[in-house]
Formats: structure tokens, sequence, C-alpha cells
């Protein structure tokens, strides 16, 4: 009696399939990305290395961030730029504070603003001021200290500053400088 069938179809059945399983092929894929991920991942970490020395070489040779004020900014400080030496407030409750070690100290609170900077100055580059804070920061002063009647005022960043002609000791409260409004007449 003979099986049910055509033998070569039974022989048919019984040889493997030829080609990749599907698990093959996804192994096969899932390797692949792999070894890529890995050699992203090292050229990353290689590039991030790279820049990190950077940053570091940077910063000892105080291009990115300074911690004190150069020698330059403290002599400017002590001749003529000494009119930058005091505790400045504005009309609306801003504060400057400029020593005469170079640090700075900056209270904005116009236009909605209330941003507090504390720095040592880097350089002076004319009138403006600037700070090295990993970027160059440069603070516009389009009117230096000068004198007003009995006060001293200078405008930084569009904030104009008001001080007592005798300048109090940097660090203590500033002296509010009294402003004059109009009052009417009683009739």
């Amino acid at each position: 009696m003979q099986p049910y069938g055509n033998p070569q179809q039974q022989y048919q059945q019984q040889q493997p399939k030829k080609g990749m399983s599907t698990l093959a092929i996804v192994l096969i894929v899932l390797g692949v990305l792999a070894v890529l991920g890995m050699g992203t991942c090292g050229l990353g970490a290689l590039f991030l290395a790279h820049e990190a020395k950077g940053v570091v070489e940077q910063m000892t040779e105080g291009g990115a961030l300074i911690l004190s004020s150069p020698p330059e900014v403290t002599a400017a400080l002590a001749g003529a730029k000494k009119d930058y030496v005091g505790s400045w407030v504005s009309a609306k409750g801003s504060t400057l504070d400029i020593r005469e070690d170079g640090s700075l100290s900056l209270v904005k609170k116009e236009h909605g603003q209330n941003e507090t900077m504390n720095f040592p100055i880097a350089a002076f580059s004319g009138n403006n001021i600037e700070i090295k804070a990993f970027v160059v920061v440069t603070m516009n002063v389009t009117s230096p200290p000068h004198t007003v009647g009995d006060h001293m005022e200078m405008t930084l960043d569009g904030i104009t500053f008001k001080r007592d002609a005798a300048a109090p000791t940097p660090g203590e409260p500033p002296v509010p400088v009294p402003t004059t409004t109009a009052v009417p007449k009683a009739k």
C-alpha cells in the first residue's frame, strides 16, 4: 500500500526551506544597529573629549571665564575710570555696584525684568564694560559717569543710574537721589 499522495510531494515537504528565517534576519539587523550605535557613540565620545579639552584650555587662559578682574581693570578703576566706582541706583530701583577690585553687581528691575548679575569686570572697551561668562557680554555705557548738579549720573544698557557726588563705599546701600516732581500750587 502506498501512502497518500505522490512520493515526489512527500520528499519536497521533508526538505528544509531555502533562505533565512525571520528570526535570523531580525538578529542580523539588530547586530548591525548595535555596531553602528557603538561606532557613533565612540566617535561622539572622541569629539566631546576634544571639545572639553578646548574649554578647559580656554578657561585656564582666561578666555572663557574670569574669576577676578585683571590688573588693567583695577588700574583703570583707580585712575581714568574712577568715577565708575560706587553704588548706583535708578529711578525704578535697579542697582549697580562697582568696586575698586573690579567686581560688578547689577540688579535690573526695569520694564518687568528682575535679573541679577555678579561678575568681575573683564575689560573696558571705550566707556563700555565687558564681562566674560563663557561668552563676552558687553554692557553699553551710552553716558559715562558725569556730574549733574549735586549728584553723578551714568546710563548703562539704557538705564540711567544716579549716585551722590560723594560716592558711598561700594557694598553700602546706595543713597537714593531725590527726584523733583511738580507740585500743583494751592489756590
